[in-house]
């Protein structure tokens, strides 16, 4: 468990819950100092050994390129093949990477949505326009990677949820958000997250989990069934036990 107080200049930062479940995870580490630098830039090589640490593996989708500027004993050159291979990350035209290079929040979260192989389910610009009033600012390139990104929820906008400042560089505590978002680690607050509609069901339940694949696992008179957005029962109470959804099926027992 990390100690709340393991950082010295985060108590106050709007992003330490997340900041604090990277570091538990060791995803993101502090300094020597006892300082978390939570507003300071992510360079691209730091960002690679981060998703390397943070992410599922997944399997090569292409061969690996030889960067001119990533010598075989960088420190994060083994993360950077990784990023590359996986698709998470790309260089640029003349086969370099540059690593020591700031990370904008557009290039992190198409990272995240190329290598995690998000697509946008409805039409790209008419997301951004209902959501950030600075879409105007998104490079081309990145339009469906930001509507697929936001349809995932894992853009967090603060302080300002309609501010995607898309070429600004991001920020430690801002890759953290990230990170926790991807992960599924319910550590942001809700209004900092654009796309993530708000619902609200009136209490009627004897206890309830959250939404997973749409559906919440609820205890009434006893018994667990399963409750839509709406709060509307899919499958009625019913069960003595029963567990949330995962990749379409629960696990549950009657009797």
């Amino acid at each position: 468990m990390v100690n709340e107080s393991i950082f010295s200049d985060i108590q106050n930062h709007w992003a330490k819950t997340s900041i604090l479940a990277a570091a538990k995870l060791n995803i993101l580490k502090g300094y020597p100092d006892g300082t978390f630098r939570p507003d300071a830039p992510v360079n691209r090589a730091e960002f690679a050994a981060i998703i390397y640490t943070a992410l599922p593996k997944q399997p090569s989708s292409r061969p690996g390129m030889t960067f001119i500027d990533v010598p075989v004993n960088h420190w994060a050159a083994g993360a950077i093949a990784s990023a590359y291979q996986t698709n998470y990350l790309s260089g640029y035209p003349n086969r370099t990477f540059k690593p020591n290079q700031a990370i904008p929040r557009v290039q992190a979260l198409t990272a995240l949505v190329s290598g995690l192989n998000y697509r946008v389910a409805g039409e790209a610009i008419a997301t951004l326009k209902k959501y950030y009033t600075d879409f105007g600012q998104i490079p081309s390139y990145a339009m469906n990677a930001m509507a697929a990104a936001t349809e995932n929820h894992i853009v967090v906008n603060y302080p300002d949820i309609r501010r995607l400042q898309p070429n600004q560089n991001a920020t430690r505590g801002e890759i953290a958000t990230f990170i926790c978002r991807v992960l599924k680690i319910p550590t942001v607050p809700a209004q900092y997250i654009p796309g993530l509609e708000l619902f609200v069901i009136p209490p009627q339940f004897d206890a309830a989990d959250p939404f997973v694949e749409e559906l919440a696992r609820v205890k009434k008179d006893n018994r667990w069934g399963y409750i839509d957005k709406t709060g509307k029962f899919i499958i009625p109470p019913q069960f003595n036990e029963a567990n949330a959804f995962v990749e379409g099926l629960a696990v549950v027992r009657e009797g």
